[in-house]
């Protein structure tokens, strides 16, 4: 006869997992686990932490979710750096369900992406800056508005990560829903609106400039320049305002 499990059985069974993945994030910020390190034995873990396995499974299950852990089989259960690729985007779902504006994300952007290129020109290699041009050219030869606004959004990104800061660049990548939306309206109601797009393109290569000159006022002026010129209203007015 299949055993009964009740409510209240369900309840603990989540709280004692959510008492290893509390555990298991700790000992990572403290580092005493690092990316690559194997987790013991499951048989290990439950005497551990004094738990059944159902909820040592239901916990490594929600870890391997968040993009902490990676599961081999035969070899057990690994510590990973998956976190950009989860399911997840909790920065991105909070300020969506406390009704966030378009103004938010673009002042988010400001603080950002000024800091990041002021970064970048002093880092920048010429393999970067190649990287930097081929998505310029990319973008200009792309044909529709969807793929302007994807190697646009690659642009900041890249520029983001020839900075060199990696909490910044996480921070921008756990960002990325909302910077898409905003980026991807942002250039639409450019294509369609005279000669704004080309503007785009030639505000992206003053930035490109500036950082291959290694000039971190300069850059600066640039992307001040570049962001000051989206129309945040007009992005609101265009039906897409996350409220």
């Amino acid at each position: 006869m299949a055993e009964y499990i009740n409510d209240n059985d369900k309840l603990e069974s989540k709280k004692l997992s959510d008492q290893v993945i509390r555990h298991i994030q700790k000992m990572i910020l403290d580092g005493e686990l690092s990316e690559g390190d194997k987790l013991p034995p499951e048989r290990e873990m439950t005497e551990r932490f004094g738990i059944g396995r159902p909820a040592l499974r239901e916990a490594l299950k929600s870890l391997e979710m968040l993009g902490l852990v990676e599961r081999h089989h035969g070899r057990g259960n690994f510590i990973v750096n998956n976190i950009q690729s989860s399911y997840f985007e909790p920065l991105s779902l909070s300020f969506m369900l406390s009704h966030g504006t378009m103004q938010e994300i673009y002042e988010m952007r400001r603080c950002l992406e000024t800091f990041a290129v002021r970064k970048a020109a002093e880092t920048a290699s010429s393999t970067d800056i190649l990287a930097l041009r081929g998505n310029l050219k990319q973008m200009m030869a792309a044909e529709n508005t969807s793929s302007k606004a994807d190697f646009d959004r690659s642009f900041h990104l890249e520029i983001t990560r020839i900075a060199g800061n990696i909490l910044l660049y996480n921070t921008i990548e756990n960002l990325s829903y909302l910077m898409n939306r905003f980026i991807e309206r942002s250039v639409r109601l450019s294509y369609f609106e005279g000669d704004s797009i080309d503007n785009i393109y030639k505000e992206h290569a003053a930035i490109i400039s500036a950082v291959e000159h290694h000039d971190p006022a300069a850059a600066l002026k640039a992307m001040e320049i570049h962001l000051g010129n989206i129309k945040v209203s007009m992005i609101d007015d265009d039906a897409v305002s996350v409220k």
